[in-house]
């Protein structure tokens, strides 16, 4: 016998070692529900997550923050927030670049990788002394240990918070963009 032969002998032997055979009729279960039911649900999130519920979306709501907050999350974790992207997916959008600089906007853009972004996180990781808003999972892992992590959470939050009320003044109200200054004092109000 070969010894690659050998190999997958020894593989399948691994497999097989975990499994119970018992007298019990066959069933079809469908494995990604609890109950073992197959749902058009079930099937979507297969789809969309390959079977994955991200983790960071129900801590959400344990988060002590005002619902509005929550809400606004909720939709920032979904990719649901109507940025420049999101709004040209339906209607035409005669202006695709950020309000704060002329890159393309995307959330990831607005709330992270966007200039005015990037040196929010840096004031605000300096004075949390945690490395926080490099991307998304990198705020949404403290939700997770929400006990632990209040107060950076609660910063976390304000920071997104007022980055996005920030942006829609200057794109609703007509405010002008005079600085990061603008957005640290929201901060502080929320």
């Amino acid at each position: 016998m070969s010894e690659a032969l050998m190999s997958m002998w020894w593989e399948l032997c691994s497999l097989v070692e975990g499994t119970s055979l018992t007298d019990e009729v066959d069933q079809i279960l469908w494995s990604y529900t609890s109950h073992g039911t197959y749902s058009v649900q079930s099937l979507y999130a297969v789809i969309n997550c390959r079977g994955v519920v991200p983790m960071f979306v129900h801590a959400i709501w344990k988060l002590v923050i005002p619902p509005r907050v929550h809400f606004f999350l909720w939709l920032l974790s979904c990719n649901r927030l109507l940025t420049r992207d999101n709004l040209k997916k339906r209607r035409d959008v005669s202006d695709p670049t950020c309000l704060f600089c002329s890159e393309q906007e995307s959330i990831s853009h607005l709330f992270f990788e966007g200039i005015v972004a990037v040196n929010v996180w840096r004031i605000i990781s300096e004075v949390l002394g945690v490395n926080i808003g490099s991307d998304y999972e990198s705020v949404a892992k403290f939700w997770i240990a929400n006990k632990k992590h209040v107060i950076t959470n609660v910063v976390s939050s304000a920071v997104l918070w007022s980055l996005w009320k920030l942006h829609n003044e200057l794109c609703f109200q007509g405010v002008v963009w005079l600085g990061l200054k603008m957005v640290l004092i929201r901060i502080t109000e929320c």
